[in-house]
């Protein structure tokens, strides 16, 4: 059976928005059923380590970057485009979502809120960038091994800023949450851990020249 706006629910939950078959009062069909939760998603907001299109299949184990490495994007932001979807099939699914929106929103609110989303995935992603250009540049100065990007100290806080912060932030502004995208893992964290990258390079510089 179909949910009916205002009849079946009076707010959204993950189902109505995201795989439900939607009509209006007057039966008029707004968004198919499917299992598939991200059929009406264009952008993966968890990025990896980016955010990024969504991928076309479901089986991401198949994708690999420009470097070889098991990632929808290089570590300097170039996507894996062909196995991302392409801008016709991100308009597509956009639009199904904001009929979604349509049934309960103006216009207007529905086209801020997507605005809003875009500058923060893309904000989000600038900021990752810079987190990820300090960890090359601890690499390139020999203040760190870059042998496993992962195991140390300043590439766990390049790991925190976009596992955790900007993937926090882009899911909170996803949802309408302004007080988490600033502080449960939110902007504060994001513009905190660069600074703290920032400072740790400088010690490590310090610490260096002394040697």
């Amino acid at each position: 059976m179909p949910w009916v706006l205002g009849r079946n629910f009076k707010s959204p939950t993950c189902a109505v928005c995201h795989n439900s078959l939607l009509v209006s009062p007057t039966g008029e069909i707004i968004a198919k059923r499917t299992h598939d939760f991200g059929a009406r998603l264009w952008v993966r907001l968890f990025g990896l380590i980016y955010s990024v299109p969504q991928p076309k299949s479901g089986d991401t184990t198949i994708i690999k970057n420009k470097d070889g490495l098991p990632l929808p994007v290089t570590f300097t932001g170039d996507p894996a485009s062909e196995y991302l979807i392409d801008q016709q099939e991100q308009e597509k699914r956009q639009q199904i979502i904001s009929n979604v929106c349509n049934g309960c929103h103006s216009t207007d609110w529905i086209h801020g809120h997507f605005a809003k989303l875009e500058n923060t995935v893309n904000e989000t992603n600038t900021m990752t960038r810079t987190a990820t250009g300090l960890m090359s540049e601890a690499w390139e100065q020999g203040l760190e091994d870059k042998s496993n990007p992962f195991d140390e100290s300043i590439e766990q806080m390049w790991k925190r800023q976009w596992l955790f912060y900007a993937n926090s932030v882009r899911y909170a502004s996803a949802m309408g949450s302004a007080n988490f995208a600033t502080f449960k893992n939110g902007w504060w964290y994001l513009t905190e851990n660069m600074q703290n990258m920032k400072d740790w390079i400088e010690i490590k510089q310090a610490q260096k020249e002394e040697e």
